[in-house]
C-alpha cells in the first residue's frame, strides 16, 4: 500500500512507455481496466473535448460555465427536471440517472498534462483532488492493474490509461453531475474515447503529432473526428479542409454539426448564441484579454447545447478565473504560456499584443524550451519574427511527459538555430536547468521587458514552481 505521493508517482511513471508510437494507442487496455472496476465512466454525464489546439482550455471554460450555473442556484432541486438541465437524453435506456444533491450540482474536469501535480488531472468544481484522496484511489487500482500485467501482459495499461481510470473511477464516487473531458492524444483509439458524452466539442485542427496521427491535416482531422458519436451534437472551430472531415464524419453518424464560425445573424445553427451576444464576435467585450475568444465560443455553444440558459453576468464570471499556464501573467511582466505547436503560438502573439497594452515599446525577453518531435523551429520562427525579442535563453525541462522520458530538445542545439536566424538579439544564452534559467532571467529583468516563458507545458510546469508550490 503506498503511503506517499512519491510513491504514487513513481509507480505510475513505471508504466510510461519506452517508445511511443501507432501501436501504443488503442481502447482494448483501458476498456479492460475500466470493465474490471465496475465501468465508471458509464455513471456520469460528459462532454468529450478534442482537437489540435485550445482544446484543454475549451475544456477548462466548459467546466467554469456550469460551475458558474450551479453557483446561481442553491439546490440542484432548483431544476425542474433533469432534461431543463442536461437537454435531450439522446440514450435513455443506457444512460445513467444523475444524481440528486443536496448541495449544487457537481463538475468534474479530466485535463492533460498536469504542470506540477498528477491531481490537476482531476478536479471538481475548480478543485484538484487532494493528495491523501489520489493516494487511495491509486491503492484501489494498484491491485487490478497489477493483476493485468501478471495475467494479461499485453493489455497492460499506461500511465495515461491508468490515470484515466483513476479520473473516471473518482467522478463516478463522487457523482458528479457532468465531467467534462479533454482528450489526450488524437481522438478515436485516445482513452477517453470509451465515453458517451451529451457534446462533443472538436476545436481548430493543426499539424501536430504527425509521427502518431498522420502527416495531412485530413489524416489527423479523421483521427479528432473520432470522439464524433451516433445524436451527439458536435460543436467545432474547425476549418477548411478538416471541417470538411468533420462534416462528413458528423453526417454518418448523424450528429447535429455547429460551426462557431457560422455563428452569424442569418445562420444560426438552431444554437440561439445571438440570444445573449449579439454577434459572435462581440464574445470579446465580455471576457479578459487572457481568454482565448474562440475556445469561449466553443465552451457557451457547448453548454448551450444541453439547453442551458446563460446570462452574460454568467459568462463575466465563469472566464473571470485564469486556466494555469495559458496566456499566464503569474507576475507583472512575467508570462507562461504552454504553447507547444505553431497554431499555439500564434494564439499566443494575439494575446501578447493585447497584454501589452501600456507596455508597447517593451522588449521580449524569451525563455523556450520544446519538446522533440515538435515542430519547433517553425515556433522559434514566429516569435522573434513577430516578437521585439531582446534575448532568448534556451533551456531543457526534466519532466516525465504521458510518452516517455528525456523527451525535451537539447538547450544546444535550440541556441542554435536561433543564432541562424537573423534578427536584432543582445544575447542568445542556454542554461540547461529550467528553473535556474528562469530565475536568473526574471531576477535580471529590466523595467522595459517583458519576460516570456514558452515552448512547452512542461518548461511552464517547472518554472511555476517558483512562485507557486506544489500541493504534494
Amino acid at each position: 500500500m503506498f503511503k506517499s505521493y512519491i510513491e504514487v508517482r513513481d509507480w505510475l511513471e513505471s508504466f510510461i512507455p519506452l517508445v511511443y508510437g501507432k501501436e501504443e494507442l488503442g481502447l482494448a487496455r483501458i476498456e479492460n481496466l475500466l470493465e474490471k472496476l465496475g465501468n465508471p465512466e458509464k455513471k456520469f454525464k460528459s462532454i468529450h473535448v478534442g482537437g489540435t489546439s485550445g482544446k484543454g482550455s475549451a475544456a477548462y471554460m466548459i467546466a467554469r460555465l456550469l460551475q458558474c450555473v450551479s453557483e446561481s442556484v442553491k439546490s440542484v432541486s432548483q431544476y425542474k427536471s433533469v432534461n431543463q438541465y442536461v437537454g435531450t437524453d439522446n440514450t435513455e435506456d443506457t444512460d445513467p440517472p444523475i444524481h440528486r444533491h443536496t448541495d449544487s450540482p457537481k463538475i468534474g474536469l479530466h485535463v492533460s498534462p498536469h504542470l506540477n501535480y498528477i491531481g490537476e488531472r482531476m478536479q471538481i468544481n475548480g478543485k484538484n483532488i487532494s493528495v491523501k484522496r489520489l493516494v487511495r484511489l491509486i491503492n484501489e487500482i494498484k491491485p487490478v492493474v497489477d493483476d493485468i500485467k501478471s495475467k494479461q501482459p499485453q493489455i497492460t495499461p499506461s500511465y495515461f490509461e491508468i490515470l484515466v481510470a483513476v479520473s473516471f473511477l473518482y467522478f463516478a464516487k463522487e457523482k458528479v453531475d457532468f465531467a467534462i473531458v479533454e482528450v489526450g492524444l488524437g481522438g478515436r483509439l485516445d482513452a477517453t474515447n470509451v465515453l458517451l458524452p451529451k457534446v462533443c466539442v472538436v476545436t481548430n485542427i493543426g499539424l501536430d503529432h504527425t509521427e502518431v496521427l498522420g502527416n495531412t491535416i485530413e489524416q489527423i482531422a479523421g483521427e479528432k473526428a473520432g470522439i464524433i458519436k451516433t445524436h451527439v451534437p458536435v460543436v467545432t472551430g474547425a476549418s477548411g479542409n478538416a471541417l470538411k472531415v468533420i462534416e462528413k464524419a458528423a453526417k454518418a453518424k448523424d450528429a447535429r454539426l455547429i460551426n462557431i464560425y457560422t455563428q452569424g445573424i442569418e445562420n444560426r445553427q438552431n444554437t440561439d448564441v445571438l440570444r445573449y451576444i449579439t454577434k459572435s464576435n462581440d464574445i470579446v467585450s465580455h471576457v479578459p484579454y487572457y481568454v482565448n475568444s474562440e475556445c469561449a465560443l466553443l465552451a457557451i455553444l457547448a453548454v448551450l447545447e444541453l439547453k442551458i440558459q446563460l446570462s452574460v453576468s454568467m459568462i463575466k464570471k465563469a472566464f473571470s478565473v485564469q486556466f494555469a499556464g495559458r496566456f499566464e501573467e503569474i507576475e507583472q511582466g512575467v508570462i507562461l504560456d504552454g504553447a507547444h505547436n505553431p497554431d499555439k503560438i500564434q494564439a499566443l502573439l494575439e494575446f501578447i499584443k493585447k497584454a501589452k497594452g501600456k507596455r508597447q515599446k517593451a522588449k521580449v525577453v524569451l525563455v523556450v524550451a520544446f519538446k522533440n518531435g515538435k515542430n519547433w523551429q517553425r515556433m522559434i520562427d514566429l516569435l522573434v519574427k513577430n516578437l521585439p525579442v531582446k534575448s532568448v535563453m534556451a533551456t531543457e525541462y526534466m519532466a516525465a511527459t504521458d510518452t516517455g522520458f528525456g523527451s525535451a530538445v537539447g538547450a544546444d542545439e535550440i541556441a542554435k538555430y536561433v543564432s541562424s536566424i537573423k534578427y536584432q538579439a543582445s544575447s542568445i544564452k542556454t542554461i540547461k536547468n529550467s528553473q535556474e534559467a528562469v530565475f536568473g532571467v526574471v531576477a535580471n529583468r529590466q523595467k522595459d521587458e517583458i519576460v516570456l516563458v514558452t515552448g512547452s507545458l512542461y518548461l511552464v510546469g517547472e518554472a511555476r514552481t517558483l512562485w507557486k508550490l506544489p500541493e504534494f
